[in-house]
């Protein structure tokens, strides 16, 4: 048990074997974080989806995606679709770690880059 005061760090033994030490400093360095940090924050951080619920999400979503492309393609727009996706892959790439998406700011960046049609910004393209 812990004598510091909350919030201050204290250092705590984990027991690993060799190889699962070795893949938890890999998946550190990974996200970039230092092991103590990494495994404090992976125990403390909500449980993931289950696999069968991020597979169909991920089902759900590139079947509304291919559908929406062949929509936009049969009405000729299909530069207007590459568009959308680079705006979309620029946005990502400036957001770069994937967790800042949860955070609240991250639907106002992706409202104000959408609604410029734009990845940099700029207005918004006419249709």
């Amino acid at each position: 048990m812990s004598r510091a005061p909350e919030g201050r760090r204290t250092q705590h033994a984990v027991m690993a074997t060799a190889s699962e030490w070795a893949r938890i400093r890999e998946l550190a360095a990974e996200a970039g974080m230092e092991v103590s940090r990494y495994v404090v924050r992976r125990a403390t951080q909500p449980d993931p989806l289950p696999a069968p619920v991020l597979r169909r999400a991920v089902r759900e979503l590139l079947l509304l995606s291919r559908l929406e492309e062949a929509r936009m393609a049969d009405m000729g727009l299909e530069e207007r679709w590459r568009a959308m996706g680079d705006a979309v892959d620029a946005w990502l790439d400036r957001e770069t770690e994937l967790d800042r998406l949860s955070d609240a700011g991250a639907a106002g960046r992706w409202r104000a880059v959408s609604a410029s049609g734009d990845p940099e910004g700029g207005p918004a393209p006419r249709p």
